[in-house]
């Protein structure tokens, strides 16, 4: 599901920027990775995957088996990153910021399956990190850094996979008699 929620940033991108045709690319960024970075391309380059922390230890939920955890909810960490000259790196950094800006919260209808199936919405925040965690990124990247924007977005709910053998909780009672 991560990767489809990475498809589905980069065609919010293009379907905003229809004059610039399929620019934007998957990437990881990495040093390591053997792929080369390709030239006068936009850069959709996931760096982290969370747990959402407002929505842990949600009570459990009706599933096929019973009672099962409540499906999870990641938040994930974007670099977005132009290949190519500095001033054109600006200008394509800025239309990425005007898509997120104009749709923040994507929803099923330009999802596509099995990921609108999975989410009811996928939400997208400008982050601003300061330049002791920019160096960090880059640094363990193994990359120079350069002009880039940070994203957060929320994906609900990653559903758990049930087992069968699992039996339900019909009754749970604490019966308790005070002293006389």
């Amino acid at each position: 599901m991560i990767r489809e929620v990475s498809e589905a940033l980069r065609d919010v991108i293009h379907r905003a920027t229809p004059d610039l045709g399929a620019w934007v690319v998957l990437h990881s960024l990495s040093q390591g990775d053997k792929t080369a970075l390709p030239d006068t391309k936009g850069i959709l380059a996931l760096i982290a995957v969370a747990e959402h922390p407002h929505l842990r230890n949600r009570p459990l939920v009706d599933g096929l088996t019973g009672l099962v955890r409540a499906p999870l909810s990641l938040q994930l960490t974007y670099l977005v990153t132009y290949v190519g000259d500095h001033d054109e790196a600006q200008t394509r950094l800025g239309r990425i910021v005007q898509a997120f800006h104009t749709t923040p919260i994507v929803r099923p209808p330009d999802l596509t399956p099995p990921l609108s199936d999975e989410v009811e919405s996928i939400a997208v925040r400008l982050l601003a990190p300061n330049a002791d965690e920019r160096n960090q990124v880059w640094g363990s990247l193994g990359r120079a850094g350069r002009l880039a924007l940070f994203y957060e977005v929320d994906v609900a709910p990653v559903p758990v996979l049930e087992r069968e053998g699992r039996g339900r909780v019909r009754e749970h009672r604490i019966d308790w008699v005070g002293a006389t």
